[in-house]
């Protein structure tokens, strides 16, 4: 079950924390994002000719387009976030599992992006780099918090369940003054199995204690 702290009117006491894991998770993604972005390697191809001359055209994939997967990450990361919030979600180990799952995946998906080997194509001289570690890292990165937050939506960050109802009394009101009469009426509800034997003995010596 989710933990909550407190019912409805109490001070919420994990807003400070719930605040932290998810500017932790917004940090790491912006983090990655930005030096994704500067140290991820180009997608290369080969232009010209023997004639004139070899040229290599750069084409910062990472910074045209990285920024774009990083704000949809940040967009789940903050629909699961404000989920917690608004349910007042006080176990920190679900703010955890949002906060460092899902900054530790963007800064996994820098390091591969930047490290991961160039796939070499097409034959000398004409010769293309393609980066397609930092293609699918991003894919598997956008894949793996999507999974990670509708985990933390669903299963941890449920609004707390209604507050018990008062148990009310499964005795009835007997319309009767007499003892005899109610002792009868508790022998049928133990009959019908309403009330258990220790609850009619119970009563039982309840009523007699009267008489």
């Amino acid at each position: 079950m989710t933990s909550t702290e407190g019912v409805s009117g109490q001070a919420w006491s994990g807003r400070g924390f719930a605040y932290l894991m998810t500017g932790i998770a917004i940090g790491c993604i912006v983090v990655g994002g930005i030096f994704g972005s500067i140290f991820s390697p180009d997608f290369i191809s080969t232009g010209g000719s023997a004639d004139i001359g070899y040229t290599h055209q750069h084409v910062p994939v990472a910074a045209f387009s990285g920024w774009i997967w990083n704000l949809i990450a940040i967009a789940m990361v903050l629909s699961a976030a404000m989920r917690g919030i608004r349910a007042k979600i006080a176990d920190r180990a679900a703010w955890t599992l949002l906060g460092l799952g899902a900054g530790g995946i963007w800064l996994a998906v820098m390091f591969v992006s930047i490290f991961a080997p160039v796939m070499v194509s097409g034959t000398a001289p004409w010769l293309n780099w393609t980066p397609l570690g930092e293609i699918f890292s991003v894919i598997a990165g956008i894949i793996l918090t999507w999974i990670l937050c509708h985990f933390v939506k669903t299963d941890l960050f449920q609004p707390a369940e209604a507050l018990p109802r008062a148990e009310t009394n499964t005795w009835p009101e007997f319309a009767a003054d007499d003892e005899g009469v109610k002792l009868r009426q508790l022998a049928q509800l133990r009959d019908t199995g309403v009330i258990t034997e220790a609850d009619f003995k119970a009563k039982k010596d309840e009523l007699l204690s009267r008489m």
